[in-house]
């Protein structure tokens, strides 16, 4: 896994599920997003965030899976995983605690 780094071309806020929505792309088989407990929210969604903020994000491709999240007022790429390498931790254990807002998972979480 890659060190993270700011994330290009992403707002400095939370998403909102529409626009996290929109992250799919047209490479995306699906967008997984974590909602945001009470903990979370009052530590990193700014008073003005959207209703149901989205602060941690995973695009899955064909190919891997595309980690994000919002901290510390910036969006933040935690690099890609791709589903090919043997030696990686399964994704199953991380998107356990997270929803398919859009799109269809290939990923089997039995």
């Amino acid at each position: 896994m890659e060190q993270p780094k700011p994330a290009e071309g992403w707002p400095d806020r939370p998403l909102s599920e529409d626009e996290a929505a929109d992250r799919l792309g047209e490479n995306g088989r699906a967008v997984w997003v974590m909602d945001a407990d009470s903990a979370v929210r009052s530590a990193t969604v700014p008073p003005d965030a959207p209703e149901d903020p989205v602060v941690d994000l995973v695009v899955e491709t064909d190919e891997a899976f595309e980690m994000y999240s919002y901290s510390r007022g910036r969006w933040m790429d935690y690099g890609t995983q791709r589903k090919d390498d043997d030696e990686a931790p399964s994704m199953a254990g991380t998107l356990a605690s997270y929803r398919v807002l859009v799109g269809e998972s290939d990923l089997d979480l039995d």
